[in-house]
């Protein structure tokens, strides 16, 4: 495990980076930072585990003014620019290619980041907040991608996530929407069961 601090523009970016078994490496992106989000939110941690059991390196960071990253809150604009220089941080060591992971607000960052450019190897969201959030213009990218959402969540309304993902351009990669039952938007002691979801889709995926 090494910890870095990426250049971001105006500022920099705390990060965690761990190498894997390839140079694939995914970058994951934590929950809404005025509301509590960091890159150690047990979720996030649990996704780390993850991917790297399945051999890929992990990069989680903070986004600006969160722990030790510089900046201030970029209200989802300037946080989907900090997503586009930690993967150009990536690419710039070899440590390509990346996939992107997202929870909340950070699945929506990540969307904003693919729309901006970023074309990830595989995308998985954690109840993107389509129900808090403007997703508006927002779509899924041509890539294996997992929207995982609870059946109980008030951020991401089960309805409201599936009628967005339908609505996503259709294409011919693995797409999957994963319902969880009886949860919501924290997933409070479940952090396993997602985490076994993601494990079985990136098995397929990679």
């Amino acid at each position: 495990m090494e910890r870095v601090m990426i250049e971001a523009g105006t500022h920099r970016l705390e990060a965690v980076l761990q190498t894997g078994s390839n140079k694939e490496t995914a970058v994951l992106c934590h929950p809404h930072p005025l509301y509590g989000g960091t890159m150690d939110v047990p979720l996030i941690l649990a996704l780390e585990r993850v991917y790297r059991e399945v051999g890929l390196g992990t990069l989680r960071f903070n986004f600006r003014g969160v722990g030790r990253s510089g900046g201030t809150y970029g209200e989802g604009a300037g946080e989907s620019e900090d997503v586009l220089a930690v993967c150009r941080y990536l690419v710039d060591r070899g440590r390509s290619p990346v996939h992107l992971a997202g929870y909340s607000f950070g699945a929506w960052v990540a969307l904003k980041a693919c729309a901006a450019g970023l074309d990830p190897a595989s995308v998985v969201l954690i109840s993107p907040a389509v129900t808090f959030l403007d997703f508006i213009g927002l779509s899924l990218p041509e890539r294996p991608a997992l929207v995982v959402v609870g059946d109980r969540d008030d951020f991401a309304v089960l309805d409201q996530v599936r009628s967005w993902y339908e609505g996503c351009r259709a294409g011919t990669a693995v797409r999957r929407l994963e319902v969880i039952q009886g949860c919501d938007h924290f997933y409070w002691g479940r952090e396993a069961e997602v985490a076994s979801r993601v494990q079985a889709f990136l098995a397929d995926c990679l």
